[in-house]
């Protein structure tokens, strides 16, 4: 049987879960897994660290939610 991982106070992750969260207010934290540094990281969660970084530059975060966005909802 699988835990309950989603209840009032919120989501549980395991310990080998990676998540991107991001607060109502807009801050942006990632949780990894403790890896070791012989450890192979999978490509998903690289990809997320990338995204992590990336998301520092306004400019280019407005450029991909300009991509999602109807046009009349852009301002």
């Amino acid at each position: 049987m699988m835990a309950d991982t989603h209840g009032e106070s919120g989501t549980v992750l395991g310990a080998d879960e990676v998540a991107l969260v991001i607060k109502a207010d807009g801050a942006a934290t990632l949780c990894l897994p403790d890896y070791a540094d012989d450890d192979e990281v999978p490509r998903h969660t690289l990809f997320l660290v990338a995204l992590m970084n990336k998301m520092e530059d306004e400019d280019w975060v407005d450029e991909i939610i300009s991509e999602i966005l109807p046009d009349d909802l852009e301002d």
